[in-house]
């Protein structure tokens, strides 16, 4: 049985996450968008994307997995405003296919967001900062850019708006051509850590900033998770 926190210390730790805050201010002030992008993890990560993270990795099955996607898909989607290899991968990594991307955010707090979400036993919570211009982009709209498959190197890149959700959350992706290699980046990075036991107050801060699952996830799944959250912690309602 988890044992409630006294008077005292619950005090102690809001003193604790408000200085904490500041000093997420004061770090972000120093990390202006565009010039740096963010990435927030709710525990620490090795920078490798998802279908890369799968023991069995092969690149022809990768190849495959995105073009069974595409079949199947079909039905479900606009199929006039997705244009290029790279439109469809963008679209498969939005609604969770193992992909060779790495979510990312120009805006900070989302990116806090994400690194306050809860994991087991409290771990502590980062957020990445990346200078994107140092390490390059890729043009998906430019019909001479090589395809995601054809790549050699790590970039940036921009997706069209596709959905909602990519939009809301101010997204972009780092593409990996080696997906079960982990990204080690050097010279061009920074880290702002928040720890476990000041999530709580962290996500307090945000959502009084306008920045929730309602927000972000543009959808009712999103609003659902906003107003749960809400109610678990007793905050007031309209």
């Amino acid at each position: 049985m988890v044992k409630s926190p006294t008077f005292s210390e619950a005090l102690r730790l809001r003193r604790e996450a408000a200085a904490k805050w500041a000093e997420f201010g004061e770090w972000t002030r120093a990390r202006q968008s565009p010039r740096w992008v963010f990435r927030g993890q709710r525990q620490r990560w090795a920078l490798r994307p998802n279908v890369g993270r799968i023991g069995h990795y092969r690149p022809e099955t990768e190849v495959r997995l995105l073009r069974d996607f595409k079949r199947l898909a079909l039905p479900f989607v606009d199929r006039t405003v997705i244009a290029t290899e790279w439109d469809w991968l963008f679209l498969a990594q939005h609604h969770g296919l193992p992909t060779r991307l790495l979510d990312w955010t120009t805006n900070p707090l989302v990116a806090a967001y994400f690194a306050c979400q809860p994991c087991a036993r409290e771990k502590d919570g980062e957020i990445l900062a990346v200078e994107p211009r140092l390490i390059g982009y890729f043009r998906p709209d430019d019909p001479s850019e090589l395809g995601p498959f054809a790549i050699g190197q790590k970039r940036f890149a921009y997706p069209s708006a596709l959905a909602t959700r990519i939009a809301s959350q101010r997204g972009l992706f780092s593409v990996h051509p080696e997906p079960t290699s982990a990204w080690r980046v050097r010279h061009k990075s920074d880290r702002f850590v928040i720890p476990g036991r000041m999530k709580s107050e962290f996500q307090r801060y945000l959502f009084g900033l306008g920045v929730d699952a309602a927000l972000l996830m543009a959808d009712l799944d999103g609003l659902a998770e906003t107003l749960r959250w809400r109610y678990e912690r007793s905050l007031p309602f309209d």
